[in-house]
């Protein structure tokens, strides 16, 4: 396939290729008539809410200040190129089937568990069933690997066999950076996805935890790279207290489950504001937002905008997290960089904020749990806590301009450089 240069409008934009629904034929987006470099980011999904599509629009978006930055997704209804902001975004719509992920998922856990390793490796049976579904849709995306002639490619997600196929495919000989995405140990370290390692001249990776996993089953702790990610204080949450609470001496609790579900942190949430009486205590479940204040329980609407969610940590004296983001804890980040202490589950890579930057406490038994609230709400406690943690999420996860040299420089993309985009914001 011949690639086809695609045309620009009066400000240099490129406009979608009006044949691509009867094939790919698109090329490497020169902006103005300038060349920049063309970096294909290959990402299984584009559109969603979880960290590690959140960190994905992100890197792709520090990239698209140095190069012409094409996503390549299995999403979409049908096959299609289209311009989103900066980016030029390529549909295969195959979607990779959910179904296939939980059972390689399940997999991954039932081999580990059991033992199923053999030096370094597994059975071919039991590779052949951990890529079923999840291969082909990718397949197309050769295609459009082939016409785009990239200079470099991103691959997000370590799981991802059927794009790094592609890869190998289309642009055998292209630089690859891996974004790792590991949000589960287990499957960090299983052998099947050594090749995506292997094959990376370059790993991302999102935290110091991450890293520190990723080369202790990997290596190569030269080619594994912390970018951290763009994150910033919103100042105007600062501007009142949230009349949801209606005073500032509160600890807020964040879950990720349903007020009547019969789980653990709805357990743990009673706990705390049973133990707390004298201090009002918010609870963040997915249907309601409650406060319980002196006996009294106050329902109200769930938290569903990042903005009201930022006035409601920024006036607390704790954030207790129960179930912190899988990937960096995005939302115990936010916390520290409005200098409020978090209190997270020790197996969560969150307590790495709470540790490596002094912003916080952890535990792991309900008596515990308790212990660390009565703890932070003591000024002389809490104030040295708020102050470590604010200084270390500045310094990790603070500076948009710094995360963009870190991917650019880790990427090893040279270009001429545009404005710094602005992160792309919550979907809460």
């Amino acid at each position: 396939m011949t690639p086809v240069r695609r045309a620009s409008g009066p400000t240099g934009t490129p406009t979608p290729n009006p044949s691509a629904a009867s094939g790919w034929q698109a090329a490497p987006l020169w902006r103005n008539g300038t060349g920049r470099p063309a970096v294909a980011v290959l990402a299984p999904r584009w559109a969603t809410g979880s960290e590690e599509a959140w960190i994905t629009r992100q890197v792709a978006g520090a990239l698209a200040c140095v190069a012409d930055v094409h996503v390549v997704t299995p999403q979409g209804d049908v096959p299609r190129d289209r311009i989103e902001s900066v980016f030029a975004v390529h549909e295969l719509a195959s979607p990779v089937p959910p179904l296939a992920e939980l059972q390689r998922d399940l997999l991954v856990e039932a081999v580990t568990a059991t033992g199923g390793i053999r030096d370094g490796r597994i059975p071919a049976a039991i590779g052949s069933l951990l890529d079923r579904g999840l291969v082909d849709p990718w397949v197309r995306a050769a295609d459009v690997l082939s016409a785009l002639r990239p200079d470099a490619v991103v691959i997000a997600g370590h799981e991802q066999v059927g794009a790094l196929a592609a890869v190998d495919e289309a642009v055998p000989d292209v630089p690859l950076t891996l974004l790792a995405l590991g949000v589960d140990p287990d499957s960090l370290a299983f052998p099947h996805f050594d090749p995506l390692f292997d094959r990376a001249a370059s790993v991302l990776a999102v935290s110091e935890g991450e890293r520190a996993e990723i080369v202790e089953h990997h290596g190569g702790a030269d080619k594994v790279h912390v970018v951290g990610a763009p994150m910033a204080a919103n100042p105007s949450a600062l501007s009142e207290p949230s009349p949801w609470v209606g005073t500032t001496e509160y600890v807020i609790v964040l879950t990720d489950a349903d007020s009547n579900a019969d789980e653990e942190v709805v357990e743990l949430s009673r706990l705390i504001r049973l133990r707390f009486p004298e201090h009002p205590v918010g609870i963040s479940y997915t249907d309601v937002f409650v406060v319980w204040h002196e006996g009294r329980w106050v329902p109200g609407w769930p938290v569903e905008r990042a903005s009201d969610l930022a006035r409601l940590m920024g006036f607390a004296r704790a954030v207790v997290d129960l179930h912190p983001g899988p990937l960096f804890a995005r939302r115990c980040v936010d916390s520290l960089l409005y200098g409020v202490p978090i209190i997270v589950p020790a197996e969560s890579r969150a307590r790495q904020h709470a540790e490596l930057g002094g912003g916080g406490l952890w535990f792991s038994t309900p008596g515990e749990l308790t212990w660390c609230i009565d703890a932070l709400l003591r000024p002389e406690v809490r104030e040295p806590f708020g102050h470590q943690g604010r200084a270390y999420a500045e310094e990790r996860y603070g500076s948009t301009d710094r995360f963009v040299d870190r991917v650019v420089a880790a990427v090893g993309i040279a270009g001429d450089r545009r404005p710094t985009p602005v992160p792309v914001p919550a979907t809460s």
